[in-house]
C-alpha cells in the first residue's frame, strides 16, 4: 500500500456538557479496545460490547473521528494491515440488563467514505436516544497502515500515538497527550492535561498550561525540542550525546540540572534560569515554565 497522509481529526462533544473527556471516560474504560478479547457484550460485564469494524485505506488522505465521550488511540502496524476496535461503556449504574443491551445495540460506531469527499473516511460514533452523551464512553483504537503522516484536531479528548512512522501535530484540550516510539517530527498541544513523550527522532514542540510535562528524547544533531507549560513541572530526560544549545527558564520557579556526561560551554546560571551548550551545539533544546520546577538530567 502507498504511503497515506492522513488527517485525523477527533472531536469530542462532551464539552457542551461541561465535561473532560479524559477524567469523565477513562475511569470507566476498561483496558483499552483489546484485539484479543472477542466481540459482543462482555459475558462478565453486562454494561461493555466491543465490536472490531472492516476500514478499507485504500486512496484515503483524511481519516475524521467523531465520539461524544472517551478516549482515542492511534498507532501503526508493520504488516500494511488496519483495524478499528471499539469499546463501548455504559456509565450509570442501576440500569436492568435488558435496558443497557438496548442501549448498547442502539450506540453505533460507523466508518465510511465522506459523500463530499471520497478521499476522506469518517469514523462517527451515535449514542442510544435513551442516553445522553456522558452516559456512554466509546474506545476507539484505530491501526493504520505504516508510512502515515498524522493531525490530529481534538475539543477534550486523550490522545494516544504509538509506533509511528509519520510526523505527527495535534490540537486538543482538557486531554492528555501520550506520544511514544515516533519516527518523525511532533507538535502537540493541549491544556490543563499532562502530555509524556518518549523516543521521538525528529523535532518536538510539546505545548500545555497548569499540567506537568515529561520528556525522554535523543535529538538528532540539530535538532529542535521545545517544551512549555505553566504553574507546572517539567521533566526531561536528554541523551548525553546530545549536541544542543540549552535553555530552561522557570519563571517563580527552581531548575535542577544532572550535566554529568555532557561537555558543557558558555554556562549562565541565575534565578530560574540555566543557559548553556551542551557537546558543543547545533541543535536547540528549550524548556519553559512558572512557579514550577524544572528537572534536567542525561541519560
Amino acid at each position: 500500500m502507498s504511503k497515506l497522509n492522513l488527517i485525523i481529526l477527533v472531536i469530542c462533544m462532551a464539552a457542551a456538557a461541561g465535561v473532560g473527556c479524559d477524567t469523565a471516560a477513562t475511569s470507566y474504560l476498561d483496558a483499552g479496545a483489546n484485539l484479543n478479547i472477542p466481540d459482543g457484550i462482555d459475558p462478565t460485564n453486562p454494561k461493555i460490547e466491543r465490536a472490531t469494524i472492516a476500514v478499507d485505506f485504500t486512496d484515503v488522505r483524511i481519516v475524521r473521528v467523531d465520539i461524544p465521550t472517551g478516549r482515542v488511540s492511534i498507532s501503526q502496524s508493520l504488516d500494511g494491515s488496519s483495524s478499528l476496535r471499539v469499546t463501548k461503556t455504559i456509565i450509570p449504574d442501576g440500569i436492568s440488563r435488558e435496558a443497557m443491551e438496548k442501549q448498547l445495540s442502539e450506540s453505533v460506531v460507523k466508518a465510511q467514505r465522506s459523500f463530499v469527499d471520497n478521499t476522506r473516511l469518517d469514523i462517527k460514533a451515535s449514542y442510544s436516544p435513551s442516553l445522553t452523551s456522558t452516559d456512554i464512553a466509546f474506545d476507539i483504537r484505530l491501526v493504520l497502515p505504516a508510512g502515515a503522516n498524522i493531525e490530529v484536531f481534538a475539543e477534550n479528548a486523550p490522545v494516544e500515538i504509538i509506533d509511528l512512522v509519520g510526523s505527527v501535530e495535534i490540537q486538543t484540550a482538557n486531554g492528555a497527550v501520550t506520544l511514544d516510539n515516533i519516527v518523525g517530527s511532533v507538535v502537540a498541544r493541549t491544556s490543563n492535561r499532562p502530555i509524556q513523550a518518549r523516543s521521538i527522532s525528529g523535532n518536538v514542540q510539546l505545548t500545555t498550561s497548569e499540567a506537568a510535562v515529561s520528556v525522554r528524547l535523543e535529538p538528532s544533531i540539530t535538532g529542535a525540542i521545545s517544551v512549555t507549560t505553566t504553574n507546572a513541572p517539567i521533566q526531561m530526560a536528554i541523551g548525553r550525546k546530545s549536541t544542543a544549545a540549552l535553555d530552561l527558564t522557570s519563571t517563580g520557579g527552581v531548575i535542577s540540572a544532572d550535566l554529568t556526561g555532557f561537555i558543557v560551554s558558555d554556562i549562565t546560571t541565575g534565578a530560574g534560569f540555566l543557559r548553556g551548550v551542551l557537546n558543543g551545539g547545533g541543535g536547540r533544546i528549550e524548556a519553559r515554565t512558572t512557579t514550577a520546577a524544572i528537572e534536567f538530567v542525561g541519560f
